[in-house]
C-alpha cells in the first residue's frame, strides 16, 4: 500500500468513526423539542370567583386541573400574593342568566344549587400573559354544578386549558397564522 493509499485509508475510516460517533449520540438523545426543554411555568389567577370556591382555593383547583392536561412545555402553580405575574394565566367566570332569564343573586343561587344539585350555565375566559404582555384568549361555555366536585367544571378547565395552549390551540395558532379549532381573541 502506497504512502498516499494509507492516507486517504486513515481519512476514510476517520470519517466512517466520525459519522459513528454522531448517529450513537442521536440514537441515545432524548426525543424533546428545544422548547419543551425550556418549559416555562405560567401562575394561574382567577380573577373572579365562582360559586362553591373560597376565592384562594380556586387558582389551587385550576391549576390542578390544568396540570392534567400533561401539555410537556407548561408548569402551571397557583398565584401568590397581590402582583400580577409576567406569565401567567387569567381565569374570569360569568354565569349565564338561566333559560327563563331570570336574575338570581349569588348566594340565593349557591345555596340552591348545593341544595337541589342545579346545573349551571357559565362562561370561562383564559387569557395568556407572556413577559407581560397580553398573547390570545380562549372562551368556552360550560354546565357546572357549584363547587370543586363538578365534573363538568374539571373537564371544562382541562379543555380551556388545551383550547389555549395545546399543540393546536390559540397560542400555536399565532406562531403559524392559523386559526384554531377553539373561539381565540
Amino acid at each position: 500500500m502506497t504512502e498516499n493509499e494509507k492516507l486517504s485509508y486513515g481519512h476514510w475510516f476517520n470519517r466512517a468513526a466520525l459519522v459513528a460517533a454522531l448517529a450513537l449520540n442521536v440514537a441515545f438523545m432524548p426525543f424533546a423539542s428545544p422548547r419543551a426543554a425550556a418549559q416555562v411555568t405560567l401562575q394561574v389567577e382567577a380573577i373572579d370567583g365562582l360559586p362553591g370556591f373560597h376565592r384562594a382555593d380556586l387558582s389551587l383547583y385550576l391549576a390542578q386541573h390544568m396540570a392534567e392536561t400533561r401539555l410537556a412545555d407548561w408548569r402551571f402553580e397557583p398565584a401568590e400574593g397581590n402582583g400580577l405575574a409576567s406569565d401567567r394565566v387569567e381565569w374570569t367566570f360569568k354565569l349565564n342568566p338561566y333559560a327563563g332569564g331570570e336574575v338570581r343573586s349569588f348566594a340565593h343561587t349557591l345555596v340552591h344549587e348545593r341544595r337541589f344539585g342545579v346545573q349551571r350555565p357559565i362562561t370561562i375566559e383564559a387569557r395568556l400573559y407572556l413577559n407581560g404582555e397580553y398573547q390570545t384568549l380562549v372562551e368556552q361555555q360550560a354546565i357546572v354544578r357549584g363547587g370543586p366536585d363538578s365534573p363538568g367544571l374539571a373537564a371544562a378547565v382541562a379543555s380551556a386549558t388545551q383550547n389555549l395552549l395545546g399543540p393546536l390551540g390559540a397560542y400555536r395558532a399565532i406562531d403559524t397564522g392559523q386559526r384554531p379549532a377553539s373561539q381565540a381573541r
